[in-house]
């Protein structure tokens, strides 16, 4: 019998904190920053954000999946920025 290699972990509660900062690192940005320098300053965000999540998926010493998770949880952290930019758009045009 041969035995299969065991499925990588998502490490799910990793990818969540990073999200998580990049929500937060998003409304900082969304409140405090005047509409002009927005743009610099979600650039900005979201590299912090790939940094975390960089450092979270390395904190894990697993090698199987690293590229799939950092992927999505980058992707995540991008979507979760540009949501929390857009529902702050949405406010201050009211």
């Amino acid at each position: 019998m041969s035995e299969s290699a065991p499925a990588p972990s998502w490490h799910l509660p990793r990818m969540i904190v990073a999200w998580a900062v990049a929500a937060v690192i998003g409304v900082l940005v969304t409140v405090l920053v005047p509409t002009a320098a927005r743009f610099s300053w979600l650039v900005f965000a979201i590299g912090a954000s790939a940094l975390v999540t960089f450092a979270l998926q390395l904190g894990t010493a697993q090698r199987e999946g690293f590229i799939t998770r950092v992927s999505f949880s980058v992707a995540g952290s991008v979507l979760v920025i540009a949501l929390i930019d857009v529902a702050g758009a949405i406010v201050a045009s009211l």
